[in-house]
């Protein structure tokens, strides 16, 4: 997890922001008016600025937040899933924007918290699930609509909520694509503690202050310790490959494609099963 270096974090884009207050950071998504969508320009300024934090290694706690009360984020702009379809190949596809930027979130060496301020989706859902901790208003809802969409959402998602969620609760959660309150979300797990919306900054913020304060060696060790025994197994270079393909073979169905139909002209998909 990398040495000490001294470097500047990045400087605040309008896409994202970074508030220091001592040894806690929060990066903040900074598109209310857009439900905090992340976009590849979103999550290239929050993959970078999270390797910067990373690198200079005197954040103890990384704070994940969106904008505004209503919304931490409404997920991966869908309309860039064709151009995902066609970067790569169906059995070596390239890196997605979201999956480089959840893996540099998985790999901060310190906690990383996600403060729910307001609804999360798809990639926002899993943008949450990747942080070691998820502390959430009461009034905020989540949900995983993939199958609403057409889409076999990709491999490492579904790991990344099984090693939080357990296999039954994932299948639950993609199977059905159900929307949660948050008293449902704290029951299966999706966060771990609710608060009054009004005492979400504050509770979040004492929260990261004490790990804070915390033995950095005994964090990162903790840290990367347990991440390394969720890793295991790992898939054979066969298996993996197949379950990519689902992935990328749904990314250019016709099902996807209704799906995005249908979300401009505001009405139901007819979904035919190609």
């Amino acid at each position: 997890m990398g040495g000490v270096h001294h470097q500047e974090a990045p400087l605040n884009t309008q896409d994202i922001s970074i508030d220091r207050k001592g040894p806690v950071a929060s990066i903040i998504i900074c598109r209310p008016s857009a439900k905090n969508v992340l976009t590849p320009q979103v999550l290239s300024a929050m993959s970078q600025a999270i390797q910067a934090l990373s690198r200079e290694d005197t954040a103890r706690v990384l704070i994940i937040r969106g904008q505004g009360e209503h919304m931490f984020s409404a997920g991966y702009d869908i309309s860039r899933l064709s151009e995902d379809a066609s970067s790569g190949t169906t059995d070596s596809p390239a890196v997605s924007p979201l999956e480089e930027t959840l893996q540099r979130l998985t790999a901060f060496p310190y906690p990383t918290i996600a403060m729910l301020n307001g609804d999360a989706y798809g990639g926002g859902c899993e943008l949450a699930i990747s942080c070691d901790l998820r502390i959430a208003g009461d009034h905020i809802k989540m949900g995983m609509p993939p199958v609403r969409l057409g889409l076999v959402y990709p491999y490492p998602g579904f790991r990344r909520f099984m090693n939080v969620l357990g296999f039954a609760t994932t299948l639950e959660v993609f199977l059905t694509g159900r929307t949660y309150d948050s008293r449902a979300c704290l029951h299966k797990g999706l966060v771990n503690e609710v608060v009054e919306a009004g005492q979400l900054e504050t509770f979040t913020r004492d929260l990261a202050e004490s790990m804070a304060a915390h033995a950095p060696l005994a964090m990162k060790g903790t840290k990367q310790a347990l991440y390394t025994l969720a890793r295991a197994p790992v898939l054979p270079p066969e298996k993996e490959a197949q379950l990519q393909a689902l992935f990328t073979q749904s990314l250019k169905s016709r099902d996807l494609e209704e799906a995005r139909q249908a979300f401009r002209e505001k009405r139901k998909p007819r979904f035919t099963g190609r």
